[in-house]
């Protein structure tokens, strides 16, 4: 019996005439994520949809399945309500499973005996939870981990048998997401994996012991390279039997051991299939009827299938673009993750080491946690981690990209785990402007940026006009940055000071360079005596000298602030600020001293490093002044280079109290 919304759904497409009848199997993350693209691409109303789906609830947020017993409702989870697809006119047909494909009538057939005509059909069934052939694992109490009614049922089992113990197979991402389930429900789990480490297809042996150690000191009980041989009941129990351990008795058994393609319509409509499972399907994503395409966990290309919500969203949109009429093809899509597994951030970014036989593999491990890049031909092209990871969003823009790492930046990572020196970190809203920020959705730095500039200033706002952060929600975090940084940038008082006082020792380094020396009087009757006497006269010069040596030693103090935790106080802005401020007024002292002459032999030395000095402090200066005032590639090099010149500036000191002390002596002792 349909609802009301139902009915009005239907009603409004039964007539549609003029359009092509495009029926879509499936009502998931894929089955919205196209009708979501098709409204996107403004071609929704070219086409009478009809939208299956097998489950009772619209297309929902399965990758927070688990957050469901952690202060989220079902319709939090949801998609879009149903109000959305009637405003769409998409009729919705919720709890319908297609049974069976007619080609040559063109019609699909669901398991109430009712057919529906299409032009285009789209099998977006999914996937299904994958139980090994395990004896005893359909006795009551064992359960899979998939949907919101397996959820429901997991919970309902727990409150009515008491449960205190439970066991997960499977120590994958869908076996770890059914131990928070677990431990929301305050009941104790022990994870069963076949594999030597946790989440096998995604880390490396180090960052899956690193993982293990963080989610045992959990409470969470792993049992690794444990198979299990069979399930019985004991006692109101489940006893899991393992083939070389001792058994387990728990309340509740949870199989997470993961998934395969829903491709049973293939058979009898004569679909191709993959040899792993899935509708075959070109980079056109039709299968072998052009009529019929295939998309998300269903989907076998070059007998590959994914199993991630991002690259499901990509061939919605590789899709959608066909069918307004854009010849779009997929070419295979990123399979990263990034998320939070009990509270542990684990991060698999690019190429998997497994995928990379001539890549190098830098790593880093200590308190934090582990990482590890993998670079070929000097390009970043992966990173994995287990553990915070303060410069995450660096190294996702790196690998993104694919860029070089230097030396430098090879020996940084080993060292201290960062790819960016401290405090360096590109922000998000100095990513290149065509940088994914959300992975599931396709939704890039510059795409955020046009909302927030059209008034989507809030974060909620963001996602809502973007669809950032709808998907996984690994994200969110850079959504929030862009509406925080955007919205926040007062221009600082000591941020203007340190630019203006930047600009003013480039202009007067480059003046005393290239200006000739203010002249000597030719008379004694001249009135500039009065004024040369500040060169000719020695007290005065000493005066001078001494003035200036106090005033560069006062500005290296300066300096110390961020350097030692010896001096605390004021900020780094401040005394950035003050250091900038005494470059002006050495370089006003060396003219007072020199009147621009830069002398001979030590002399000459000596003014040509105070001078070298001061040009690329002042061009450090203004880069850090304008760093955060541009965005995209113009922030990411200003903050590549600031540090070089940083470094260039303390070493074009160090031979300064070498000469000043050698041009003291002679000054004295000739």
């Amino acid at each position: 019996m349909l609802t009301q919304p139902d009915r009005d759904l239907e009603a409004a497409t039964v007539d549609c005439i003029d359009v092509e009848r495009l029926v879509i199997v499936g009502g998931g993350m894929a089955g919205f994520g196209l009708c979501d693209r098709l409204v996107k691409h403004d071609v929704v109303n070219s086409f009478a949809i009809t939208l299956f789906g097998d489950e009772p609830q619209l297309a929902y947020d399965r990758v927070n399945l688990s957050k469901l017993f952690s202060g989220r409702s079902a319709e939090d989870l949801q998609l879009a309500d149903r109000q959305w697809y009637c405003d769409q006119q998409i009729s919705v047909r919720s709890g319908r499973r297609v049974v069976s494909i007619d080609r040559k009538r063109k019609q699909v057939v669901d398991d109430r005996g009712e057919s529906v005509d299409y032009d285009r059909l789209v099998l977006a069934t999914g996937s299904k939870a994958w139980v090994p052939p395990i004896p005893g694992s359909d006795l009551p109490g064992v359960f899979v981990y998939r949907t919101i009614d397996d959820l429901l049922a997991i919970q309902k089992h727990v409150d009515q048998a008491n449960a205190q113990s439970a066991a997960v197979i499977g120590g994958g991402l869908l076996g770890l997401e059914a131990v928070k389930v677990m431990l929301d429900l305050n009941v104790s789990a022990t994870v069963i994996e076949m594999a030597p480490g946790l989440m096998p297809r995604q880390l490396d042996a180090t960052a899956a012991k690193v993982l293990k150690e963080r989610v045992e000191a959990l409470g969470v009980n792993i049992m690794l390279t444990t198979r299990t041989e069979n399930v019985e009941a004991h006692e109101n129990k489940l006893r899991i039997n393992f083939m070389e351990v001792d058994s387990l008795d728990v309340d509740i058994l949870v199989v997470a051991a993961g998934i395969r393609p829903r491709d049973e319509l293939a058979e009898d409509a004569g679909l191709g299939l993959g040899k792993r499972g899935g509708f075959t399907v070109n980079d056109r994503l039709q299968t072998n009827d052009p009529d019929i395409y295939a998309i998300g966990e269903c989907a076998s290309i070059d007998d590959y299938t994914y199993g991630l919500v991002a690259p499901c969203y990509l061939m919605a949109n590789t899709l959608a673009d066909q069918l307004a009429g854009v010849d779009t093809r997929f070419h295979g899509a990123d399979e990263s993750a990034e998320l939070k597994l009990l509270g542990v951030p684990v991060v698999a970014l690019g190429t998997a080491i497994g995928y990379s036989p001539d890549g190098v593999i830098l790593t880093h491990q200590d308190e934090q946690g582990y990482r590890k890049l993998i670079i070929e031909f000097d390009k970043i092209v992966g990173a994995a981690g287990v553990g915070q990871w303060d410069d995450i969003d660096t190294v996702r823009v790196a690998v993104g990209r694919q860029r070089k790492i230097s030396r430098r930046e090879r020996k940084r990572f080993i060292e201290t785990g960062r790819l960016s020196p401290l405090g360096q970190a590109t922000t998000v809203t100095q990513w290149p402007s065509d940088a994914t920020v959300c992975s599931c959705l396709g939704v890039t730095r510059g795409e955020l940026s046009a909302a927030f500039d059209n008034g989507a200033v809030t974060p909620e706002q963001l996602s809502k006009v973007t669809g950032a952060a709808t998907g996984c929600g690994s994200c969110e975090h850079l959504v929030y940055a862009m509406a925080g940084d955007r919205s926040a940038i007062p221009e600082t008082t000591t941020g203007v000071v340190v630019l203006v006082t930047s600009v003013v020792s480039l202009i007067l380094s480059l003046i005393i360079w290239v200006v000739p020396p203010l002249p000597m009087a030719d008379s004694v009757q001249s009135d500039w005596r009065n004024i040369d006497i500040v060169w000719r006269d020695e007290v005065i010069k000493q005066i001078s000298g001494y003035s200036l040596l106090a005033v560069s030693l006062f500005g290296m103090v300066f300096s110390l602030r961020k350097r030692t935790k010896l001096v605390k106080e004021g900020s780094y802005g401040f005394w950035r600020a003050v250091h900038t401020a005494v470059g002006v007024a050495t370089l006003v002292g060396l003219i007072v001293h020199t009147g621009m002459r830069l002398g001979a032999n030590v002399n000459m030395m000596l003014s040509l490093t105070f001078l070298g000095l001061t040009f690329v402090g002042a061009v450090a200066g203004i880069a850090s002044g304008l760093e955060n005032r541009v965005a995209g590639e113009a922030a990411m090099l200003i903050r590549e280079w600031r540090p070089r010149l940083t470094r260039l500036h303390i070493w074009l000191l160090w031979p300064l109290p070498v000469l000043i002390t050698i041009h003291i002596i002679c000054v004295y002792w000739y």
